[in-house]
């Protein structure tokens, strides 16, 4: 059971004040035990204030970090793509986001660098000038749709395969296999779901009887 140190403290004070047990030489034993019993319970409680107060910071501290450490992440990510963007306006937003950044002493020109190498930039080149990035592609740039560029016959091929095996119902890692190359082609921005459902209808319910033989 949690003692209540504070109150505890409070009633022994008034214990003692209301003991009239007096002794001939104008001390009050029972009084005074009170008292020190009281000063116990007294610092007992400082000492829980204290380690409560001490724990509410160690976790503001804590959650502060974790919020700083999320916003410099999302911000560098940001300034990175700026300056590959190979946009004036926009390369020119990030490089005095930075400066300004660093002025404030929030320097994160090293995790700008880590973003910018880990999207396949060169981080000396993209802080030169707007259009010294070595890749060309913008990285905020939606993926372009290259389905149409892949032949008939190709597709009709891979689609069926990966049809084939989305339907073998023996066999999941199969099913998750086609599933993974499939999600792999559409975000190369070749999206074949339209032919791979086409192929499965063609497989269950049999195909359009007034197309060719082949």
């Amino acid at each position: 059971m949690t003692i209540n140190h504070r109150a505890e403290a409070l009633a022994l004070l008034a214990a003692s004040r209301e003991d009239k047990n007096t002794t001939y030489e104008g001390h009050n034993p029972e009084a005074d035990r009170l008292i020190a019993e009281a000063q116990v319970h007294a610092t007992l409680a400082r000492d829980e204030e204290k380690a409560a107060t001490t724990a509410d910071l160690r976790d503001t501290i804590t959650l502060l970090r974790r919020r700083e450490y999320a916003v410099r992440e999302a911000v560098s990510s940001h300034i990175a793509k700026a300056l590959a963007s190979r946009e004036p306006d926009r390369w020119k937003a990030g490089i005095d986001l930075a400066r300004d950044l660093d002025e404030a002493g929030a320097n994160m020109e090293q995790l700008i660098d880590a973003c910018l190498s880990d999207d396949g930039w060169d981080p000396r080149s993209a802080w030169k000038a707007v259009s010294s990035a070595v890749r060309s592609d913008d990285p905020w740039a939606p993926t372009p749709d290259i389905t149409d560029q892949i032949p008939e016959p190709v597709r009709r091929v891979i689609a069926g395969h990966l049809a084939e095996a989305l339907l073998d119902g023996r066999d999941s890692d199969v099913q998750k296999w086609a599933r993974g190359i499939a999600y792999e082609l559409k975000n190369i921005g070749a999206d074949l779901t339209d032919a791979i459902k086409q192929q499965i209808t063609d497989m269950t319910l049999g195909g359009d009887p007034t197309g060719p033989p082949f």
